[in-house]
């Protein structure tokens, strides 16, 4: 953290932004232990997030769907359907199912994916301050869960890398900004982006349903 004075003059800590302290995750994570395996569980990324709450999770999810990564958006896609759902119900601390929290990542295109789009999140973060709270309150809080849910399922179902999970990465990654930074006009982009993204992955999936129709038949 970055020391401040506040108005008494007295050295106040300034709040970390959201890409140091993902950035201090991913080193943190690299200097443990499980530093010789190849992989990293989505466990260990939630335990070590602690309170960080679900605004930093969609982040930490959605950004591997930026990136074509085979097999990601799937996994990232379960993980974030289990969050939707807390969301939704208004818990604060995110929770898994032992199952869904063993789940492995590959380390290095983890961190890959974290080398190339955490100067992208820092630049956002520039223009992010806490405004229009009425979008990121309790209620619209909600509704980015349902809205995170459709764009979870989308991941599953349509999981092709690029196309398919880049709209819908780029929307989790508004949102979860948002919600990190209470902006409540980048949630309500991240509504406008979810509705394209879903708009896209309807469009991928009734292309791929069609094509499979008129090759059987």
């Amino acid at each position: 953290m970055v020391p401040v004075l506040s108005n008494a003059g007295t050295h106040v800590a300034s709040p970390e932004k959201t890409s140091q302290i993902l950035a201090s995750l991913m080193s943190a994570q690299s200097s443990t232990h499980s530093e010789i395996l190849a992989t990293v569980t989505v466990g260990d990324l939630l335990a070590a997030l602690r309170n960080r709450a679900f605004g930093i999770s969609l982040i930490l999810f959605g950004l591997p769907n930026l990136l074509p990564i085979p097999g990601l958006p799937i996994i990232t896609g379960i993980v974030l359907v289990v969050l939707a759902l807390q969301i939704v119900v208004g818990r604060d601390v995110p929770w898994l199912p032992d199952r869904i929290a063993r789940t492995a990542l590959p380390r290095a295109k983890l961190t890959a994916v974290m080398d190339r789009t955490l100067p992208l999140l820092a630049s956002l973060e520039k223009v992010t301050r806490p405004r229009f709270r009425l979008a990121a309150g309790p209620a619209a809080r909600r509704a980015v869960g349902l809205a995170v849910l459709v764009l979870a399922v989308l991941l599953i179902i349509v999981p092709i890398p690029w196309i398919g999970s880049m709209p819908q990465g780029l929307a989790l990654c508004v949102f979860g900004l948002g919600l990190t930074e209470r902006d409540g006009v980048l949630v309500a982009a991240g509504f406008l982006l979810a509705a394209i993204a879903a708009a896209i992955g309807a469009g991928i999936g009734y292309t791929v349903i069609a094509s499979l129709f008129s090759f059987i038949f």
